[in-house]
């Protein structure tokens, strides 16, 4: 009785012993799928989409108009703060005496001062509307390049630039599907900002500087 005990006990144990070796066969095929996939990187020149696309040239045509506003607006300042000079002058006459030299000399120092800080100020409205439209051009490629980067199973974009990126090889520059997918979407012009609004913000910010009490206006 103790043996026929005994036997049955060893086929018991190894029984169990190959059920728990076959829940571990079936268990390490799920192991070997859960392994995350290889991350993908791809290469997109964004430089060369904007060309093609036309985006950098309307770029230029905007900051152009951009600039010639600004120095119409700065000329205008200057032409005004000289005139107001050139009254005084006329009226004080050939020989001024020593407080109208005073008062021309602080003139001319603030009307220094006021085209200074002018062109100060144009000089922000124009990198802020740079930067605005570099802006629109990077959300406009965005679209096609989340486009082909899920099409392709592409983790990871970075722009070409010759500085951070020494080797791409060819199958890796997604440039072209992006450049296909953005022609496809008709991505629309850049938004120019109002010409109008720009020179009101510009003279906004210089108003206050044509007081006659000298005192400097705070940069922003």
């Amino acid at each position: 009785m103790l043996i026929t005990l005994q036997r049955m006990s060893y086929i018991l144990t190894t029984c169990l012993l190959l059920l728990v070796g076959c829940e571990k066969h079936k268990l390490s095929p799920t192991v070997i799928e859960a392994t995350p996939p290889q991350l993908q990187i791809a290469i997109c020149d964004l430089n060369k989409i904007a060309e093609e696309l036309g985006l950098l040239r309307e770029l230029k045509a905007i900051l152009n108009r951009q600039r010639t506003l600004l120095d119409n607006e700065i000329r205008k300042l200057q032409s005004a703060r000289q005139a107001e000079i050139n009254e005084k002058i006329t009226a004080y006459g050939e020989f001024p005496d020593d407080e109208q030299k005073r008062e021309l000399a602080v003139m001319q120092a603030q009307a220094r001062q006021i085209l200074l800080q002018a062109q100060n100020q144009a000089s922000r409205v124009f990198a802020g509307t740079k930067e605005t439209l570099i802006k629109q051009i990077r959300t406009k490629i965005k679209k096609p390049v989340d486009q082909v980067a899920t099409k392709k199973g592409i983790h990871i974009v970075i722009t070409d630039r010759e500085e951070s990126v020494l080797y791409t090889a060819s199958i890796a520059n997604i440039t072209p599907e992006v450049l296909s997918a953005a022609r496809n979407a008709n991505l629309g012009k850049l938004e120019e900002p109002s010409r109008s609004g720009a020179a009101n913000r510009y003279q906004d910010n210089t108003s206050t500087e044509g007081s006659d009490s000298g005192e400097e206006v705070p940069g922003k």
